[in-house]
């Protein structure tokens, strides 16, 4: 349970940070405004480390088989496919790693609010272009390290079972979350008398295209691509990882995911007009918010 809800605070700064690059590396400027939001929650990762100190610990102190496999040393030795990962899956490498992911966050969040915050006080445009040449690199860095770290403190909780999509799919996950949230927090604003000229219709509009195209259109393709391939190839090793999620209660869980993350937003946010109605977009949006949180959930609980 803890290891979700970190899951689901880090997905969601970490969606932040994709999108503040990102309209760096493309040098957008429709999205000033709201990528200073963006920027915000983006700053979490700044402290968010502090949160993973319990699990660190765990592992560190040899309890980690209280919430990852691999964590118990003996059926390590015995099993010979999970020794053949206990280089990768050692305590000290993992933990370097995780050290590694956080320290990297921590820096680009803080960097670009810093920045950021620097040309509000003194409108010199040479930080935009500091942050535009970092950008770049900052991507590459974002890539490798919300991959490896997905992977590392979700998937590994099925220390047998791979995917080669599985950093992809909750890259898509996080996207899905971030958007939501995004369209949330811009509501949210207006209705307490905040930026209400500077946040427009056509910010809604290109939020909702964004929630629609990463959270609902790009989640479902990379979602049926993982299960079409490991349905296709039929292989025991990684088929059991969708067999626990098809099987008793969780095979609700999973059509509600099909149904609440695909299904019902892709008809609602289609059309052009639901994307820039104010009081219909933040519904869809809280609606997707829930989606998120469950899905970090479907990822993690049913091992």
């Amino acid at each position: 349970s803890y290891l979700i809800a970190f899951m689901i605070g880090t997905g969601l700064s970490l969606g932040a940070l994709f999108f503040v690059l990102l309209q760096h590396l493309t040098r957008s400027g429709w999205s000033v405004v709201v990528r200073r939001l963006a920027e915000a929650i983006a700053r979490n990762l700044s402290w968010i480390w502090i949160l993973f100190l319990p699990i660190l610990i765990l592992v560190l102190t040899g309890h980690g088989e209280l919430l990852y496999q691999w964590g118990d040393r003996e059926l390590m030795e015995h099993d010979h496919m999970l020794h053949a990962k206990a280089g990768y899956l050692s305590v000290t490498f993992w933990s370097i790693r995780s050290v590694a992911y956080l320290v990297v966050w921590v820096v680009l969040g803080t960097l670009y609010f810093r920045w950021s915050v620097n040309q509000d006080g003194s409108g010199d445009v040479s930080w935009t272009h500091r942050m535009q040449r970092w950008a770049p690199i900052g991507m590459i860095l974002y890539a490798l390290t919300q991959t490896f770290a997905s992977i590392d403190w979700m998937m590994t909780l099925q220390p047998k079972w791979f995917s080669t999509m599985f950093g992809v799919y909750f890259f898509s996950a996080c996207t899905a979350g971030f958007f939501s949230l995004m369209i949330l927090f811009c509501w949210f604003l207006q209705r307490t008398g905040h930026a209400r000229k500077s946040i427009t219709t056509e910010h809604y509009h290109d939020l909702g295209k964004l929630l629609f195209a990463f959270g609902v259109v790009f989640w479902a393709y990379i979602a049926f691509s993982q299960y079409m391939l490991i349905w296709y190839a039929n292989l025991p090793v990684e088929t059991n990882w969708y067999i626990a999620r098809q099987l008793g209660g969780w095979a609700g869980v999973s059509l509600l995911l099909l149904f609440g993350h695909f299904v019902l937003p892709f008809l609602l946010l289609i059309s052009r007009w639901p994307k820039r109605w104010h009081n219909v977009l933040p519904l869809i949006a809280c609606w997707m918010v829930m989606m998120f949180c469950l899905d970090i959930y479907w990822l993690v609980m049913p091992v």
